[in-house]
């Protein structure tokens, strides 16, 4: 986490928010439409400096590029919604589209067990175990998962569901 990146991560609960910011104080996260007007959730991402990423992707690199250059990077759930039976969905382009407009690595993560913890539509924690895996950056030079934002969409979601079912096992 010393450098900034683009972090991605499979989404499956409303715990892998804090999962994640436990790991660098240094991130950025941005958020769909319904958390900034949700009445606990909308407090905290407004003090905290998050973006909502439902204007699209497009106008962020010019707000976000002075934060990067403090240091902070940027996270995105790229599924863009909590997965109810915890399998990674399609992946949407915009956490790509963001790290190819501003030069910046791709950190993965995958969680696993927060979902079995607190699924969808719960408001309880329940008692479980959950993993967080911290894979190699994609350098934003590395061309092995695709020369553009599209083609690296389409490879890092078939790596993401190919190494989550490792995971699982």
């Amino acid at each position: 986490f010393r450098e900034p990146a683009v972090i991605i991560s499979n989404h499956q609960s409303h715990i892998d928010l804090l999962l994640l910011l436990m790991l660098n104080p240094r991130i950025i996260a941005l958020t769909n439409d319904w958390v900034w007007k949700n009445p606990i959730y909308g407090i905290v991402i407004r003090y905290l400096d998050y973006y909502p990423a439902t204007g699209g992707y497009e106008n962020l690199p010019d707000k976000l590029r002075e934060k990067v250059r403090q240091g902070y990077s940027v996270l995105v759930f790229p599924e863009g919604t909590r997965s109810a039976d915890m399998k990674i969905k399609r992946f949407h382009k915009g956490a790509f589209l963001l790290a190819e407009q501003l030069d910046l690595d791709i950190l993965p993560v995958f969680i696993h067990g927060a979902g079995d913890c607190m699924t969808k539509g719960e408001n309880h924690i329940r008692h479980g175990s959950v993993t967080l895996k911290i894979y190699p950056r994609i350098k934003a030079s590395d061309k092995s998962f695709g020369s553009d934002y599209h083609e690296r969409t389409k490879s890092v979601l078939a790596f993401y569901r190919k190494e989550y079912e490792t995971l699982r096992a």
